[in-house]
């Protein structure tokens, strides 16, 4: 993928998206046609080829100092792909990159680690950033090619020796939880991955402070994708007994268990009340519309490139860990329990 192929697409000029995926220009393009173009980037996997850049059209000059190049590491089992907050938040990370005229040169599942590794060290990258839940080997790993790196996600690094910037998945667990109960809700089910995930250690957690029954057989561990809950929501109707509500790990696995519920006649929120994580843009447009915890993806992406190329510059050498606040917001999908 070139850059007048990558125009071509986007319908503008080369020079804009040059300007764009460069940030040469803060006023390169409007809104729209900057989301357009890096929204294409995403899309196509086009990475900026640096020494090209060092040429003048119609000239020559020498290369330019060596840009600041980071890679992004996916820290889960699957790609990127299946899931649209980290899609998003690596959407914004590429976006404040080009604000501060560094590359993001790759994005690797970490699954892959052999693939990985040989990545990193022939992109020879400055820094690293991590997003979602990080093994313990992953990290160490890393740490054997790279000394600056960063940890973005809900689930806390126990590893202490990493920037961090994290909105606490175990607090926004623990915050659903307490809103169904405050909605009357004592039988409440969970879906969601379960080993290290800190939503599952709140939603339980949560349950046992409250008082409340755990009942395994509304618990279902599963890939947090629209298959996983789906196929989850079809499991939880063959219990003898139904809860009447859920507590699902991320919005993408709460859209599937909604469309298997409503499939089989089960009306939302009338006979079950659904909760989940992220907010992301869908949640607003499924039907009922989805109560979710709003996860800023924003401010996690702009603190992670800021920390991450202020720890490169020098900046600071002492760990840094951010904690940034999240929100509950109300829709349709979450009722008053109604005991007929």
């Amino acid at each position: 993928m070139t850059l007048k192929e990558l125009a071509k697409r986007c319908g503008v000029s080369v020079s804009t998206v040059s300007r764009v995926v460069n940030g040469n220009n803060n006023h390169a393009a409007s809104a729209a046609v900057a989301n357009k173009i890096w929204q294409m980037v995403h899309e196509t996997g086009y990475i900026p080829n640096s020494y090209a850049q060092g040429l003048k059209m119609g000239g020559t000059q020498k290369s330019p100092p060596k840009a600041i190049s980071l890679a992004c590491i996916f820290a889960r089992t699957c790609d990127r792909e299946s899931g649209q907050f980290f899609s998003e938040l690596f959407r914004i990370i590429e976006q404040e990159c080009a604000q501060n005229k560094c590359k993001v040169t790759g994005i690797f599942p970490a699954f892959e680690q052999k693939k990985t590794s040989s990545a990193l060290k022939i992109q020879d990258v400055d820094g690293v950033i991590v997003m979602g839940r990080c093994s313990k080997n992953l990290l160490q790993n890393l740490k054997k090619q790279c000394k600056n790196i960063i940890f973005v996600g809900l689930n806390s690094l126990k590893d202490n020796s990493c920037d961090q910037v994290i909105c606490d998945g175990y607090e926004a667990a623990k915050t659903a939880i307490k809103h169904l109960y405050q909605l009357g809700h004592t039988r409440i089910g969970y879906i969601g991955e379960q080993s290290e995930e800190a939503r599952y250690r709140g939603y339980y957690d949560a349950m046992k402070e409250l008082k409340l029954p755990i009942e395994y057989h509304h618990i279902f561990n599963t890939h947090q994708s629209i298959k996983g809950g789906y196929q989850s929501g079809i499991k939880l109707l063959q219990a003898a007994q139904h809860p009447t509500a859920l507590f699902c790990a991320n919005d993408i696995t709460a859209i599937g268990v909604i469309k298997s519920l409503q499939e089989n006649g089960v009306e939302i929120p009338k006979d079950m009340s659904v909760i989940s994580i992220d907010n992301i843009e869908m949640s607003q447009y499924c039907s009922p519309m989805l109560t979710s915890i709003n996860i800023p993806r924003e401010d996690l992406g702009r603190f992670t490139v800021k920390i991450l190329l202020d720890r490169i510059e020098g900046g600071h050498t002492t760990p840094i860990k951010i904690d940034i606040p999240f929100t509950l917001i109300k829709r349709e999908s979450s009722a008053q329990f109604k005991n007929i």
